[in-house]
């Protein structure tokens, strides 16, 4: 099922799954509540409503589909430095949405407080133990207080599920196998803390165990015009080896990202000048 079945498709059918544009749509939605503390909450509905519409584009002067996962990799990547576009879109990864329990999932990030437990990736299973221990309930009382402080300074915001990749074999993410957060650990660790035994996730998974990493996702159309850029500089200064090695690097990306291909072929890019015309056309002969 679609968000846009009517549509006319531009791009591979992964990128218009109603499940990925729900998991977009959400952690926008979420993000946006820590951007701007200052809107009642009352207010959120109408801006829930404008982002969950923002795929549909020409409403917000935006190109269908294409400006929306700018946006998000914006979000995630530009902002967060998250990779959470390249594991949300990609073909070989499928999304369900699940309450998956606390004591299979793996907290990715070293979380204040949580100092006890070394480097993260560790178990929810072993903090929750840790933490109900009679020498820890001073220290988790005082999480308790800074995660209801954290809570209370923005709209309600817990009630959007986290992230997570379920590494089935082990060798993605860690060396072992588990429920790993992509995003929202400071939800996974607020669940603890609270005795919460499940908790609402977006949940991905490699369609084959064979597959070791996310595979033609959507390569952010920004991206490939900063290569562009890039290379017209080391053309202008006679840098030869620097530009054929960002030349190099374009080809790869042409060769296992679907979008670079449509982008490049039909020339998506808006206001070309002179320079970027001319080494667009180098670039589709290296398509050929």
């Amino acid at each position: 099922m679609s968000y846009i079945p009517n549509m006319k498709r531009k791009y591979p059918d992964h990128f218009y799954d109603q499940i990925r544009m729900e998991i977009a749509i959400s952690q926008i939605q979420h993000d946006f509540r820590k951007l701007f503390p200052s809107i009642p909450e009352d207010q959120w509905p109408k801006i829930d409503q404008d982002i969950s519409e923002w795929f549909l584009g020409e409403k917000f002067e935006l190109e269908p589909i294409h400006d929306f996962w700018n946006i998000v990799g914006g979000f995630a990547r530009g902002l967060k430095l998250k990779s959470l576009l390249s594991w949300v879109t990609a073909k070989n990864v499928i999304w369900t949405l699940e309450d998956v329990p606390l004591s299979e999932i793996q907290i990715t990030w070293d979380f204040p407080g949580l100092e006890f437990m070394g480097k993260a990736p560790y178990s929810a299973k072993e903090v929750f133990n840790k933490l109900k221990s009679r020498e820890m309930r001073e220290r988790r009382n005082s999480m308790k207080e800074d995660s209801d402080l954290r809570s209370k300074k923005y709209s309600p915001r817990d009630q959007f599920p986290i992230l997570l990749f379920h590494d089935i074999k082990g060798g993605v993410i860690n060396q072992n196998p588990g429920y790993y957060v992509l995003e929202g650990n400071r939800r996974t660790v607020r669940a603890i803390l609270f005795d919460k035994k499940r908790i609402a996730s977006y949940v991905g998974r490699f369609k084959s165990t064979d597959d070791k990493w996310p595979e033609d996702y959507w390569f952010g159309t920004g991206i490939l015009r900063d290569l562009i850029f890039l290379a017209i500089g080391y053309d202008k200064e006679e840098e030869k080896e620097s530009f054929d090695l960002v030349r190099k690097f374009y080809q790869l990306v042409l060769r296992d990202f679907e979008v670079a291909r449509i982008a490049t072929i039909d020339r998506s890019f808006k206001n070309f000048e002179r320079d970027e015309r001319l080494l667009l056309d180098i670039m589709l002969e290296d398509l050929k």
